[in-house]
């Protein structure tokens, strides 16, 4: 029987693979805070080498979900409220407004069409309610206008703050966000879009800030 229930699909580099199935379990609540990962345990349920695994491990510290002191077993992480509120939110505004900013001059239809395209598989997994798909659909849009600037540093930060963020969610709030079907939710992010189609900073910034908030 699988401790934590990885499996591997053949279709990626046995890092990512092992990266995206640990994260995937993390966020979506199968392993808890506090819980203690083990690379050999890992390795048997997978039938991977070690190699690729604390390649994987690496990558999650660095976004946050994963932590591990010094001669301590790698553990998930713990996100509080306070953390959310005084520093993640905060720093996810200041990426996002910058990402934005930068991309306005040249955002085209094309992109545009690829944010309608996202939101509207965002609707139909909130109809669904499909909470996996919700949180990818979601990292999927932000992410997207933070990829239109081409700065892979600004790419790493955003991730990083943006993991943490949906961590919690899911951990702490998800039950809060889906009492009105996630209807907020929903028209929050055509708000955005909406006001992102015309162009005007002024007008993005506040509405930006009031749906990361």
């Amino acid at each position: 029987m699988n401790e934590y229930g990885f499996t591997v699909k053949k279709t990626d580099t046995l890092r990512n693979q092992v990266y995206k199935d640990i994260k995937s379990a993390i966020i979506r609540g199968k392993i808890q805070p506090g819980t203690r990962l083990r690379e050999n345990d890992i390795s048997k349920e997978m039938g991977v080498s070690r190699g690729p695994i604390r390649e994987a491990i690496l990558l999650l510290e660095s976004e946050g979900l994963l932590v591990t002191q010094t001669h301590k077993e790698t553990m998930v992480a713990k996100v509080e409220q306070d953390e959310v509120t005084m520093l993640l939110n905060p720093l996810r505004v200041l990426l996002e407004s910058f990402s934005i900013h930068k991309t306005l001059p040249n955002l085209n239809e094309s992109s545009i069409q690829d944010l309608e395209k996202i939101l509207d598989e965002l609707n139909q997994a909130c109809k669904e309610n499909d909470i996996e798909t919700i949180v990818e659909k979601d990292l999927e849009f932000h992410g997207y206008l933070v990829s239109l600037t081409g700065e892979p540093y600004l790419i790493t930060l955003w991730k990083s703050v943006s993991s943490r963020i949906v961590f919690h969610f899911m951990t702490n709030t998800r039950e809060k966000h889906q009492t009105d079907n996630f209807s907020k939710l929903i028209n929050e992010h055509r708000e955005l879009l909406e006001a992102i189609k015309t162009k005007n900073w002024g007008f993005i910034e506040p509405i930006l800030r009031e749906h990361i908030y």
